[in-house]
């Protein structure tokens, strides 16, 4: 829900929701997925204060002279084309490109990445996205953290979670069972042995 919370939102006040993206015939253009050479795909959005600087940036000045695109109506009937030429000109050139194209132009961008390729993105770490986990050893090394955050309380460091049974000593003890009375129980079957846990 949370992560969903701008869709769910606007259902909670019976909003229409657009059909699947057509990327072949978008609404617009500037706003759509592409590929680059090396077969990234990329989400481009280009605002209109931006068109002109890209145009020239992407080595297509001619674009904004062309009289297919020279007006709002025109665009909107040849979306489909511009997508096309489009297509064919982000095809032509590896995602190493486009990023240094883009950035230079200030556009927002974004490449469509895997697991594996987010998961090494240096901004999970810098802004504390993926964090160290505690305890948990072999590969469990670190770890999603939360995306709550409440002002002036710190973060608790994300540690491994507790084994099963592993505190049932420290909960009875809690609920007022004795020392005698835990062993009783283990005794008895109704709580495992303790096992020791190496953190």
């Amino acid at each position: 829900m949370w992560s969903a919370s701008v869709s769910i939102q606007a259902a909670l006040c019976d909003a229409n929701f657009f059909g699947l993206h057509d990327r072949m015939h978008p609404a617009n253009a500037a706003m759509n997925v592409y590929r680059a050479k090396d077969d990234t795909w990329f989400v481009l959005i280009i605002t209109p204060d931006k068109v002109e600087a890209v145009a020239k940036a992407i080595g297509r000045p001619d674009l904004l002279t062309d009289p297919r695109f020279s007006d709002t109506a025109k665009l909107t009937a040849n979306m489909t084309e511009l997508t096309a030429i489009l297509d064919q000109t982000f095809f032509s050139e590896p995602m190493a490109h486009w990023y240094e194209v883009f950035n230079g132009a200030h556009v927002t961008f974004g490449a469509v990445r895997g697991p594996q390729e987010v998961i090494n993105d240096p901004q999970l770490r810098a802004n504390d996205i993926i964090v160290p986990l505690e305890g948990a050893g072999g590969k469990l090394t670190s770890t999603i953290s939360s995306p709550l955050q409440v002002h002036g309380v710190a973060k608790v460091s994300a540690k491994r979670a507790p084994k099963i049974g592993e505190h049932n000593d420290e909960v009875l003890r809690q609920l007022g069972f004795s020392a005698g009375e835990i062993d009783g129980l283990r005794t008895s079957g109704a709580i495992p042995k303790a096992k020791e846990h190496v953190a």
